[in-house]
């Protein structure tokens, strides 16, 4: 199977998370933990930081092990195994 876990994922996953805990009542943030491998960590981190970057002038550097993502209802974690 393909991987296609990336920013775009991660939004609809991080929205639908969202909506569904507003809707059932939870007013806690949420954590969702999700391990990934050296390779797939290191797409997720360029195509995240090359999706959301606003200055041309950053040069992307690697995460460290972990990435986070907010959300209104829920932080999405990613991490290394």
């Amino acid at each position: 199977m393909e991987f296609k876990f990336g920013s775009m994922s991660i939004v609809e996953l991080g929205d639908i998370i969202s909506e569904k805990l507003a809707e059932d009542g939870i007013t806690e943030k949420a954590e969702l933990i999700v391990y990934v491998n050296n390779d797939e960590f290191k797409k997720i981190d360029e195509d995240l930081f090359y999706r959301t970057r606003k200055d041309e002038s950053i040069e992307f550097v690697p995460s460290e092990g972990e990435i986070e993502v907010n959300f209104e209802g829920v932080n999405i974690i990613i991490k290394q195994k």
